[in-house]
């Protein structure tokens, strides 16, 4: 009996080292347990006897049936968890008590089941009785590196039905030290949710001792923190629904605030975007009449404007839409305009005395698309030009440089409206800035006056026409016979070249305005036909030139188209020609060529319409002589009219003039009368 124990001894010696070689992939740390070294390695025919042992040492038939097979080693079992030893029926597994988690806890049942039967029976006792009661003080274990009570479950003594046989008792004490490893979460479930399974095991009359598969040394203090946090992982928590739901209904109240504050502000955005755009007159769809220009409609117009050279001079309040009438000029004429906006020079209109080096600075780049050379027939100024001064500036460069001028406002609806004004415009400006600049732009409404300016192609013409006749006429000797008309020294030639002076821009009158203060003035600035024609190209009839010691000019025949342009009331001077009421509409229509010094360009007109009275009286005049251009009769008191075979023809645009302001005086007939020379340019 004694060899057969110690050959149990010797297997179980062989066991350890084998579970210890085994166990090759685990650390260092782990394999560095304490082994007898006295103990050898089992072969394989000892350990099928290991059954027949335990029956002989008096091991009951049920620790038996627990135990595994012999060909069942631990290396085998951990290499084939699928083979598990049975264990009780009465032990409730966590496969049982979840069956979802069944896979995890095959393995390690197995290894805990087949670990815990190792054991190492005392040498001193050779006889096991087969049912011992337990005594009351269990015999002293061999020194262990840590308890087994940290693996092993813990039972209810209490409850215990049946004794612990004392070979299995003293075999687990006796067993080789296991290493603690990190209890696995099937375990804590057991021990936590069901105290109940001890008692279970305690009736059936066996200790489930609880043992790693691996032997590995005591948990370290970061692998305890560290299972503590997958424990947390694994079984979070559950947030109250409570809770759960007044989160979600802050989160939702939150976003509906959030939502409604970005609504709000895209609809601010939204509006600020819409009055900006109408501030710039909405260029996509632009209110009906705002670009409601001849120069913009009328093909002719366009042709005619294409080929000569025109300033187009806006003017208007801030946010009156200046630019979107510069920007469509621009597209009607592409390759061919140019804007000089006084925005890129640091105008500030507001405060044109701290504008002073922007305006010269703007005036020069003017002057620069002006000038002669430039590829620019149409060149557009975008300021307000809202005071008198600026805009005689601007008259006085185009007549520098040849340009036919046009002074346009856009025709917005709130072009006068200073709230609306206030609004659209992108300086900033406030209503009290914008009315300090209302006043002077409405003193300006109204132009010096109204009239046909002649291209400046056609203007050359007409006065190398007038130079040649009246070069001819100072040579005639029935123009001698009345030398007394021109000068009080009738000895003295009289060169008529010298005598009349050129002024300005060759133009046809229709309405003097004398900016508002003329009668009538503002009543012909409202005319339809006045609103929808400025701008327009015409062609105008010049069919004959007129002499008097006072001015020269040349007599335009109106069509009637032309007449809708001319005022009613354009021949009602009857202080000045009492016969020039019954005149036909259009009969004063004529282009000053030159006047004697000291005489005003209104007076060419009222020499004109004496010769017309004159002829409507029946007096044919004294038939001079027959020119190359035509007929020359003579109407007494130095009247000489010229009637042109072919009339010339001269295109024109509608428009009008801006000039400077000059102090009022007063002249006496006799100074009218003086008999000076000036020169014809």
């Amino acid at each position: 009996m004694d060899a057969e124990q110690n050959q149990v001894l010797d297997t179980a010696s062989e066991t350890r080292e084998q579970q210890e070689t085994g166990a090759g992939d685990c650390p260092q740390s782990q394999l560095d347990s304490p082994i007898d070294p006295a103990e050898s390695p089992v072969n394989g025919q000892e350990m099928e006897r290991l059954p027949d042992m335990l029956t002989e040492s008096g091991m009951s038939e049920e620790m038996q049936e627990t135990a595994p097979k012999a060909e069942k080693s631990p290396k085998n079992m951990s290499e084939s968890p699928e083979k598990v030893p049975e264990t009780s029926p009465e032990v409730v597994t966590k496969a049982e008590k979840y069956p979802e988690k069944q896979p995890e806890l095959e393995s390690s049942e197995v290894s805990e089941s087949a670990t815990a039967l190792y054991f190492e029976p005392d040498k001193k006792q050779t006889t096991v009785p087969e049912k011992q009661p337990m005594p009351e003080k269990t015999p002293e274990p061999l020194p262990l590196d840590e308890p087994l009570a940290e693996n092993n479950i813990e039972t209810a003594p209490e409850k215990m039905a049946e004794p612990v046989p004392e070979a299995v008792k003293l075999s687990v004490q006796a067993a080789p030290e296991p290493v603690t490893q990190p209890e696995s979460e099937d375990v804590k479930l057991l021990e936590e949710k069901e105290p109940g399974e001890s008692e279970k095991q305690a009736e059936s009359g066996v200790v489930l001792a609880v043992v790693p598969e691996m032997p590995a040394e005591s948990k370290t203090v970061q692998e305890a923190e560290a299972d503590k946090q997958i424990e947390a992982e694994i079984v979070p928590e559950p947030k109250k629904p409570v809770e759960a739901e007044t989160v979600m209904e802050e989160k939702l109240v939150e976003a509906e605030i959030v939502k409604e504050v970005e609504s709000e502000k895209r609809a601010a955005g939204e509006a600020d975007a819409v009055e900006q755009q109408k501030a710039e007159v909405v260029e996509q769809i632009p209110a009906p009449g705002t670009l409601s220009f001849a120069f913009l409609e009328h093909e002719q117009t366009k042709a005619t404007l294409r080929t000569s050279r025109t300033l187009i001079i806006l003017r208007g309040l801030p946010g009156s839409g200046k630019s979107l009438l510069a920007r469509a000029i621009a597209d009607n004429y592409q390759g061919l305009c140019t804007v000089c906006c006084a925005d890129d020079h640091g105008v500030k209109p507001e405060s044109p005395e701290a504008s002073a080096d922007g305006y010269k600075a703007f005036d020069d780049a003017v002057v620069a698309c002006c000038s002669v050379g430039t590829s620019a027939q149409v060149i557009v100024v975008d300021d307000t030009n809202h005071t008198h001064d600026r805009l005689a500036r601007l008259g006085e460069v185009a007549e520098q440089h040849r340009l036919v001028a046009m002074f346009l406002e856009p025709r917005t609806e709130w072009s006068r409206d200073l709230p609306q004004l206030a609004k659209r415009t992108q300086r900033g400006l406030e209503e009290a800035q914008i009315q300090a600049m209302k006043v002077p732009l409405e003193e300006t409404s109204l132009p010096l006056f109204f009239g046909w300016f002649l291209l400046p192609g056609i203007q050359d013409k007409v006065r190398c026409t007038s130079m040649d006749f009246l070069k001819t006429l100072d040579t005639l000797e029935a123009f001698k016979k009345h030398l007394p008309d021109f000068t009080v020294e009738a000895e003295k030639e009289v060169d008529l070249e010298q005598y009349f002076q050129a002024n300005g821009v060759l133009h046809c009158t229709t309405k003097f305005c004398d900016y508002g203060k003329a009668e009538g003035a503002k009543e012909y600035a409202d005319k339809l036909a006045v609103k929808e024609l400025y701008g327009s190209a015409f062609e105008l009839s010049l069919s004959a030139l007129f002499v008097t010691p006072r001015t020269v000019g040349a007599r335009v025949s109106l069509s009637e188209d032309q007449l809708t342009l001319w005022p009613a009331d354009a021949e009602e001077v009857v202080s000045v020609v009492p016969a020039a009421a019954t005149l036909p509409a259009g009969s004063r229509a004529h282009i000053t060529l030159g006047c004697a010094e000291g005489v005003e360009p209104q007076q060419t007109g009222f020499d004109l319409l004496e010769i017309l009275a004159l002829q409507q009286e029946g007096q044919e005049g004294e038939l001079v002589e027959e020119m190359e251009l035509g007929s020359l009769a003579y109407y007494g008191k130095g009247r000489w009219l010229l009637s042109l075979r072919e009339p010339i023809s001269a295109q024109a645009c509608f428009s009008s003039l801006y000039g400077p302001k000059k102090a009022d005086s007063t002249k006496k007939d006799g100074d009218k009368k003086k008999k000076q020379k000036c020169t014809i340019l």
